[in-house]
């Protein structure tokens, strides 16, 4: 007799018991169109299950084993650094990411994601010259760090991603 395996999730609706095969549809279901340029096994357990606490090892390690499958769309790059969950190796970059929807239709006019105007981890130069370091990028603000020389400087900056100033930002490399 040939016993399936079954993973124990703790979601918001209480404890749920799947086989393998709806976890992975679960996954890739989550995954499909999703519109961010880097993804993570834990931003999909959180922001896609809505998971309560860390995620068991057995499904985390099906998470990421799904998302190693789907090597059409997602690919694997390693050890990267996040603002929520610390360095999370692996990270996937979204291949389809340039094509991907980048508004949210909330209610109303549909309004551009901010993750979208501007890379976490990037360096942007503001109308005035400065260039800046963004590591955190929220709704209401974003937490930069000015750099000159090779070096940051001073303390954090937080500025209105929706002000005149931000809309004028260009990338630097």
């Amino acid at each position: 007799m040939d016993m399936v395996k079954k993973y124990l999730l703790r979601l918001p609706e209480g404890l749920v018991t799947l086989e393998k095969e709806e976890l992975v549809r679960r996954v890739k279901e989550i995954l499909k169109d999703h519109p961010s340029e880097h993804m993570n096994a834990y931003r999909v357990w959180y922001e896609g299950f809505e998971g309560c606490g860390m995620p068991g090892t057995d499904v985390y390690d099906v998470i990421v084993e799904t998302m190693r499958s789907m090597t059409d769309d997602w690919k694997d790059i390693g050890a990267m650094r996040w603002e929520l969950y610390g360095v999370v190796d692996p990270s996937f970059l979204n291949l389809h990411y340039a094509e991907r929807q980048k508004t949210w239709k909330g209610v109303g006019p549909d309004i551009e994601m901010l993750q979208h105007q501007f890379h976490m981890g990037r360096h942007y130069q503001g109308p005035d010259g400065r260039v800046f370091w963004i590591p955190v990028i929220e709704d209401f603000d974003m937490r930069c760090f000015e750099r000159k020389d090779g070096k940051y400087v001073g303390n954090m900056v937080e500025i209105d991603p929706r002000s005149d100033y931000a809309r004028q930002m260009v990338e630097v490399k």
